[in-house]
């Protein structure tokens, strides 16, 4: 068995975390991400959270210690001032080679214990309902359903799909 060891990203991990994405995209594993294609525009931005000390996202990688390979990737994202500065919003990803692994509610974990530890209060985040592992994880992890938004993706044939509204108290 893989060992996995989920730490802080750094620049160094750019391409590593570049490439889980655009592999998910490339074998369509991954249908539900923001986006289709993983651009150049993307990847300079992705450098510059990484090498910024960014006021308003952490990130974290799952690697692969035995292979030195990057396997999965979560952030989340806070307003520090506000109404809202007491809450986080979360996204992650998995290589599709390491699906159904637990890499992802590792992943989760690990983001719900920092995200308690820097003194958010809640947590919460949107998944397509087709995604069906990706809101069981967040249900084994704590997570409810909270709502849900008709048609707030387009996918790539043009429909709509509705996703649920996640949420837990930390």
């Amino acid at each position: 068995m893989d060992s996995i060891e989920i730490r802080k990203a750094k620049i160094d991990d750019v391409n590593g975390i570049a490439e889980t994405i655009k592999t998910g995209i490339k074998r369509k594993a991954s249908p539900y991400l923001t986006t289709r294609r993983y651009t150049k525009a993307k990847l300079e931005s992705l450098k510059s959270l990484l090498s910024s000390k960014s006021a308003t996202t952490k990130f974290f990688v799952a690697v692969n210690t035995k292979k030195g390979k990057i396997v999965g990737s979560i952030s989340y994202n806070f307003d520090p001032k506000g109404r809202m500065r007491h809450r986080v919003d979360y996204g992650l990803g998995v290589h599709p080679d390491y699906f159904g692994r637990g890499i992802g509610t590792k992943l989760l974990k690990f983001v719900l214990d920092d995200a308690k530890k820097s003194g958010f209060k809640r947590i919460e985040g949107e998944i397509a309902i087709k995604n069906k592992a990706s809101w069981k994880m967040a249900l084994k992890c704590g997570f409810k359903i909270e709502g849900i938004k008709k048609k707030a993706m387009l996918m790539d044939d043009g429909k709509y799909i509705d996703t649920y509204i996640v949420g837990k108290i930390l």
